[in-house]
């Protein structure tokens, strides 16, 4: 049966109903992915980007997303103390210098506000202009959005999750009042589907692709939902690569106009010649894993980002002496 989103063009729908079938074949799709990559490297100049994340803290978070390894109520993360400013400066100044094109300052739900804005004004000086800092905490209001643009963020990361309101503790007017409250206080934003997992239909992979572009975010892409044991929805598993390739691309023909920054996760090589050319790097706190770590995730770090994005035939930005 077709996807039918209302406000999405009908070829749009039609193309995406065909990708995100599973009994549609490989062969059968693989012109609507070589579209998919052709449009992004146009858009994009034939660039890559890299995305680094950096997890401030661990704090036990009592919005319980099924999803997150740091929801208090699963008791699955082994919480470590929030990241020095120190630390926090130095890292940021390290991956600007290695090449990074955004530097994200992640947060759980209730970091204090005081100290994002004092780190957030470190980091900015120590990277510099020409890098984008991005913010992705918890519910902001204008007032606070307004504050973080001073502070030197640029940026928002900040999505309506896949069943929002079902899988977890916020609702989807609770989020889209913060995304109202980023685009008016002048940051961009950043809207990727996730967290994706097997069980999620075409219907609500299209609404969220169709929504990136409705809402103009200079960048979207598709996050898969990493199994954490002991999380609810760790049951399903994750969602395969051959389909997190699909999904780019729906993310891509859903928005052929803008998001020039289509970005996957995990980092998965074989999808930056169907749609992405933004791949992340991500270290300390982490919703995804059980601890803390100082090193990269899963040791994927800032030199294989870029290996990967030039073997994709991407340009990426060129590294430069530590600021």
């Amino acid at each position: 049966m077709p996807v039918c989103v209302p406000g999405a063009p009908a070829a749009a729908a039609e193309e995406a109903a065909l990708l995100l079938d599973t009994g549609v074949s490989d062969r059968k799709i693989a012109p609507l992915l070589d579209r998919a990559d052709t449009m992004t490297r146009t858009l994009a100049s034939n660039r890559g980007y890299v995305w680094t994340a950096i997890g401030l803290d661990s704090t036990p978070c009592g919005m319980g997303c099924s999803f997150c390894s740091q929801a208090a109520k699963w008791d699955v993360y082994t919480a470590s103390p929030p990241l020095s400013p120190e630390a926090v400066v130095g890292t940021a100044g390290r991956l600007a210098a290695g090449g990074a094109d955004f530097v994200v300052l992640r947060t759980t739900q209730f970091y204090p506000l005081d100290r994002l804005l004092t780190l957030g004004k470190r980091v900015r000086e120590r990277i510099g202009d020409a890098i984008h800092l991005v913010v992705n905490t918890g519910e902001m209001d204008l007032e606070t959005v307004k504050a973080l643009k001073g502070a030197g963020f640029s940026m928002a990361y900040h999505v309506v999750r896949l069943r929002e309101g079902v899988d977890t503790g916020h609702t989807v007017a609770m989020r889209l009042r913060t995304i109202e409250a980023v685009l008016a206080g002048g940051l961009e934003l950043q809207y990727l589907i996730e967290p994706l997992g097997p069980e999620h239909t075409a219907e609500e992979i299209l609404t969220e692709a169709r929504r990136a572009r409705s809402l103009g975010a200079s960048g979207t892409g598709v996050m898969a939902r990493v199994p954490v044991m002991g999380t609810p929805l760790a049951r399903f598993g994750q969602v395969p690569e051959a389909y997190l390739r699909r999904v780019a691309a729906v993310a891509r023909l859903a928005y052929p106009d803008g998001g020039r920054h289509l970005c996957v996760h995990p980092p998965t090589p074989s999808t930056l010649r169907c749609g992405s050319n933004t791949i992340i790097v991500e270290q300390a706190a982490n919703p995804r894993d059980t601890g803390s770590n100082p090193g990269p995730w899963r040791g994927f770090d800032l030199a294989a980002a870029r290996a990967t994005l030039q073997a994709a035939g991407l340009t990426v930005r060129p590294a430069r002496d530590q600021p």
